[in-house]
């Protein structure tokens, strides 16, 4: 994962803490299309 975030430009740390950050808020959700939001390439992630 570390490695993915490198190549996609970001912070590896901070890509971590924001996807275990959101997972947590996640964890009881049974709808898993917001992981799609998570991946290192995707446009809808945030500014890491």
């Amino acid at each position: 994962m570390t490695e993915t975030a490198k190549a996609n430009n970001l912070n590896p740390f901070r890509y971590l803490n924001h996807v275990l950050t959101v997972l947590k808020d996640h964890q009881d959700d049974r709808n898993y299309s917001f992981i799609e939001k998570l991946l290192p390439w995707s446009d809808q992630l945030l500014e890491i």
